[in-house]
């Protein structure tokens, strides 16, 4: 008798003791994620790929988007599952193997609708699982909310051209893979907390797509630029829309 309650007593504790272990693997970190648009309204235009000045004209006063969800995609595992990145949950664990892997993502669902120009806004705070993550995902797509402006708009940009006033838009919907600047850069969360930062660099667009051609085809005093506009800038509103991904990377502020 006395060699089963020993028996007993040593499998009871390698249950606390495993369940100790899931408990301090299955830690969580809160994050704040922000999205920001830099652009500078000097009026000193900006260097095309060809050594151009372009854009010299151009002032904008308003850049909004509507981020419709957010992914976070778990990197591979390179041991069959069997990691650090255990967290011994199924929040997040997709597939149900209570281990968090390639397979899994921690989805959020919006929408956002922001106005980003040279300012930091919040998009959202949460809570997700520690682990070491492969990409981050915005999903664009267009307003729904049929009270606001941006509504059946995705992204859209004001400002003037010489003086004239304009607004480019666009009703894509597009999954936008971010990732840092060294793309060989995870985004690793580890019980710290701190901000997620999407950043969009207009200035690299506006270096990227000659906004002079834009022309008021129906002359009521404002250029259209949108995929299907009546003044005739349907080409040039697809070449912006087209560039926007590529100026769009992300960065961290990690305590």
């Amino acid at each position: 008798m006395k060699n089963v309650k020993t028996v007993l007593g040593i499998i009871l504790l390698l249950l606390v003791v495993t369940a100790c272990s899931r408990d301090s693997a299955s830690s969580d970190t809160t994050m704040k994620i922000v999205a920001r648009a830099t652009y500078d309204n000097t009026g000193a235009g900006k260097v095309s790929p060809t050594g151009e000045v372009i854009n010299s004209t151009v002032v904008l006063t308003s850049f909004k988007i509507n981020i419709r969800e957010i992914e976070f995609k778990f990197a591979e595992s390179d041991d069959n599952d069997d990691n650090d990145d255990d967290n011994g949950g199924n929040d997040g664990d997709d597939d149900n193997d209570g281990f968090y892997d390639g397979d899994d993502e921690v989805e959020l669902r919006g929408p956002w609708e922001l106005d980003l120009l040279n300012q930091t806004a919040l998009v959202t705070t949460v809570t997700i699982p520690n682990g070491t993550y492969e990409e981050v995902e915005f999903k664009l797509n267009r307003s729904n909310v049929s009270t606001s402006p941006m509504f059946n708009r995705t992204v859209e940009i004001r400002g003037t051209i010489d003086g004239t006033p304009f607004v480019f838009w666009h009703s894509f919907e597009e999954d936008f893979e971010i990732d840092y600047e060294d793309n060989a850069q995870n985004l690793v969360v580890s019980n710290n907390s701190f901000d997620l930062i999407l950043n969009i660099d207009l200035n690299l667009l506006m270096s990227q797509v000659d906004l002079s051609s834009a022309v008021d085809g129906d002359g009521d005093g404002v250029i259209e630029i949108g995929p299907n506009d009546t003044d005739g800038n349907n080409s040039l509103a697809n070449s912006i829309n087209d560039r926007i991904e590529d100026c769009t990377d992300m960065d961290d502020d990690n305590d």
